[in-house]
């Protein structure tokens, strides 16, 4: 073959000055935009990196510290409902049937209530005639609702922060636990990022049909199947990892049949009060239990469910406490008697 019919095959210059390394070693524009096969190479033993056995410790202070802040803001929400129940229990001695409203500007809805209150002098909306207080006692009542609700509800967007921001310390956490069981000579299929991938979905799962609840349906029966489903689902995935981290985690073995029975009272406990708050906060009364308050003694009995979630909140922060610390004791503890070894997962 002639030497002008082999350059015909040959790769063509430019691609060549693309694909190939120039003198000074530099990496090429295509190894850069697709990476080459040195590069993947790395990121394939940094991904399958033999691991050991650590411990949990940093991720536990994280834990203990945003649990003790949710602690303290769930003490500060029974407070604050708890006075606004003492102020509603006021407004319907005082013989008010209908929930004021809490928008100041609407003025509408305030000569509504007006009307169904029998405050005959609210009558207009003529700014002069506002101004000579012809509106003054529903407006009172308007007022202390808006400052009512406004605490209630920044209390909440702070927890649900707060929540979230939790979901990082406890993920590592238990993220690093399973991957200790393992290092413990525990012999299990359970996979620690799938786990964590798992239980993020089903939280995110949760909360996504809560907030759609009520656009899907009206019946309470459908927004309450919506609510518990994810809830269930939620539940069955923390169950199966807690499963394997407790008989990891323990020094004896457990014969079959007695899953249940591995289990400390106290997660007996934080697993029945975490389904019971999934189902019974904040966010479920206003979509569910508390949605169609009519009047001021239903609204009153919605805040009533407000404060009494918020103590199963509180108790939930200090249960998961004890908790994450129990697990890293047990673990502390069988590392130190029996010792760990080093896993690999290509092996694993």
């Amino acid at each position: 073959m002639s030497s002008k019919n082999k350059k015909k095959f040959q790769k063509p210059s430019s691609l060549t000055r693309l694909t190939e390394n120039n003198e000074n070693n530099q990496v090429s524009l295509l190894s850069r935009i697709f990476g080459s096969k040195k590069e993947l190479d790395n990121a394939r033993d940094n991904f399958y990196k033999k691991y050991v056995f650590e411990t949990n410790i940093n991720p536990l202070r994280f834990i203990t510290f945003l649990s003790l802040l949710s602690f303290i803001l769930c003490i500060s929400m029974f407070f604050i409902e708890r006075n606004n129940e003492q102020k509603y229990e006021t407004w319907i001695y005082d013989g008010i049937v209908n929930i004021p409203p809490s928008d100041t500007l609407d003025f509408d809805s305030i000569l509504d209530f007006s009307e169904k209150e029998n405050f005959s002098s609210c009558n207009s909306k003529n700014p002069k005639k506002l101004l000579e207080g012809i509106c003054d006692e529903p407006l009172s009542y308007v007022d202390q609702m808006n400052s009512t609700q406004s605490n209630s509800q920044l209390i909440f967007v702070i927890q649900f922060l707060l929540l979230f921001l939790l979901f990082f310390p406890l993920g590592t956490f238990f993220h690093r636990a399973i991957r200790n069981i393992k290092t413990l000579r525990y012999v299990s299929n359970i996979s620690a990022e799938k786990s964590i991938v798992w239980i993020y979905f089903s939280i995110f799962l949760y909360f996504i049909f809560i907030f759609v609840s009520r656009w899907i349906s009206s019946n309470d029966m459908v927004v309450f199947g919506l609510i518990f489903l994810p809830t269930l689902f939620l539940s069955f995935r923390i169950y199966k990892v807690f499963k394997e981290i407790y008989l990891g985690s323990f020094l004896k073995d457990f014969k079959k049949g007695t899953t249940w029975s591995i289990f400390p009272n106290k997660f007996k406990i934080w697993f029945v009060i975490l389904f019971f708050s999934c189902l019974y906060n904040p966010s479920t009364i206003t979509r569910l239990w508390g949605y169609k308050s009519e009047n001021l003694s239903e609204f009153l009995e919605a805040t009533r469910l407000m404060y009494i979630s918020s103590i199963t909140l509180g108790i939930l922060c200090i249960l998961t406490i004890l908790m994450v610390v129990e697990v890293y004791k047990l673990q502390e503890i069988k590392n130190i008697k029996e010792g760990s070894i080093e896993i690999d997962p290509l092996e694993d």
